[in-house]
């Protein structure tokens, strides 16, 4: 679970998606669209490190979140489910029914799947003892901690929930919704205790003041509300954002609330009066997240341009940033192959490359030329310059349910063989092919909850199928299009519902 790649030591290489500072202000973790939770030594400002990537999860990662005694972290993936870490091993809890939360074996040796879409948002218990998610089956969860079990399921939601909270006496829970509303429940009984509503876009993110008496909304419709969080009373609503607000964050005191955007700006507001305080224009893309440290004088911010900022906020007025994390962009197919390479080493090539030699393979690939002093890396490198299996891996999606990385190359290696110029296969000829692999075989018999099978969905297409289509059979439920490397237009209108 743990990378000590070198290039893995580095930013990241897709959208950051959600940020957590540690108990201690000394650690940051990070997460985002490249698949990876990174966790950050800032103890100095000055001189930041990255020191561990957890890498195997199964698409983006949405949310993470250190434990309060700081010795797990958890975070939460498009691949339906949630993972906890053992910072003191670097490995999953263990048994793995307590490190991996909503996929388990069930009483016929077939995997039961809780989440019904890409889970969204994680937060711990002030004692540690529970984790409570959100999901895209528009459902918030609480799982046992010590057993990894769904203890219950809170449903009042109308649509995704994009953002959940842990009251700090641990009592309550706070979710946000793309339905445009925030709810609280209570914990003991499950009951609804309080919903706010006036948002006219959904609600991204839904944060708890300091002593637990105010709430935080940000929302679609571009403004941040505060509401009293016992009666439901609007009692603020700061205007400052020229599109949707992403996150929101209060400091540790409750007069300083921080605000990111689309806009790409993050704006500081003091609750008590409602004015701007300042406005940080640092990042040159979409603000997906921020997050103060426990002292309320560090902020960090991360966005869609694989930036995190770290900022010095003693003085709000005058925030001073003090170092940058800065993931990298290179030719995208060409970095992005580096990783699937990397990833299927074991599958390409039997045996585990070293640092040395993923260095040489990773300038090879974005040289598109092998380094020619070591045969070695030669012979991976001409593997990654392959017109099919370049092809193939070109193909390969990161936010595909029901298929992992080595099916879909499988797939894709076949698709490309009966592929015309019009990259269209005819689909009788596909299945067929499909049938006669033993891994893609099973994975035809899969069936979706209208019980129809994948083979089925495949020969009730159009007579020629596009790869997309061929994927769409394979997909248990729908889930966003793009790319890691890829937040086009198309993306945000899918993942937010509207422009």
């Amino acid at each position: 679970m743990l990378s000590h790649r070198r290039y893995d030591r580095g930013g990241h290489t897709g959208a950051v998606l959600h940020i957590a500072f540690h108990p201690s202000s000394r650690l940051l973790a990070s997460c985002g669209g490249d698949q990876r939770v990174k966790v950050w030594d800032v103890g100095t400002l000055y001189a930041t490190e990255c020191k561990s990537t957890f890498h195997k999860h199964d698409g983006w990662v949405y949310s993470c979140a250190f434990s309060h005694t700081g010795s797990l972290l958890a975070s939460a993936c498009a691949d339906q489910v949630v993972r906890i870490f053992d910072l003191s091993t670097l490995q999953l809890l263990q048994p793995e029914k307590r490190g991996i939360l909503g996929k388990r074996v069930g009483s016929t040796d077939k995997e039961v799947i809780t989440f019904k879409g890409p889970v969204l948002s994680l937060d711990f218990s002030p004692e540690d003892s529970w984790i409570c998610a959100g999901a895209a089956d528009n459902k918030v969860s609480l799982w046992r901690v010590s057993d990894g079990e769904c203890y219950q399921t809170f449903e009042g939601h109308a649509d995704w929930v994009t953002s959940v909270r842990f009251s700090p006496d641990g009592m309550m829970i706070l979710s946000a919704s793309y339905d445009g509303t925030a709810k609280i429940w209570r914990v003991s009984d499950g009951h609804q205790a309080q919903s706010f509503e006036g948002h006219t876009n959904f609600v991204s993110g839904a944060e708890w003041g300091e002593r637990g008496q105010l709430v935080a909304t940000g929302s679609g419709d571009h403004t941040v509300r505060v509401w009293d969080a016992d009666e439901g009373k609007e009692l603020l609503r700061l205007e400052g954002h020229t599109s949707w607000v992403l996150g929101v964050a209060f400091a540790p005191r409750d007069n300083l609330l921080a605000s990111c955007s689309a806009d790409t700006l993050v704006i500081l507001w003091d609750c008590t009066t409602g004015m701007r305080l300042k406005t940080i224009a640092e990042h040159t893309d979409w603000v997906e997240s921020l997050s103060f440290d426990p002292t309320g004088l560090m902020l960090a911010t991360a966005g869609h341009d694989r930036a995190i900022h770290l900022w010095d906020v003693a003085e709000p007025t005058a925030p001073e940033l003090k170092t940058s994390l800065v993931g990298r962009k290179g030719p995208a197919l060409f970095t992005w192959l580096y990783y699937k390479l990397v990833d299927l080493n074991d599958w390409l090539l039997g045996t585990s490359p070293s640092d040395e030699e993923q260095a040489g393979l990773l300038d090879a690939i974005m040289d598109q030329s092998g380094n020619q002093g070591d045969p070695k890396i030669n012979e991976m490198a001409s593997r990654a310059g392959d017109t099919v299996g370049e092809r193939a891996m070109a193909l390969v999606r990161d936010d595909v349910q029901g298929l992992d990385v080595r099916d879909q190359v499988t797939l894709a290696t076949l698709f490309l063989k009966f592929a015309g110029e019009d990259d269209k296969v005819p689909k009788n000829l596909f299945a067929n092919a499909c049938l006669k692999d033993p891994v893609i075989r099973e994975l035809l018999k899969a069936v979706d909850e209208t019980k129809q099978s994948v083979e089925e969905k495949m020969r009730a297409r159009a007579p020629y199928i596009t790869w997309d289509e061929a994927l769409e059979c394979f997909e248990a439920a729908p889930v966003f299009e793009g790319h890691a490397d890829s937040f086009n237009e198309g993306f945000r209108i899918n993942l937010f519902g509207a422009r």
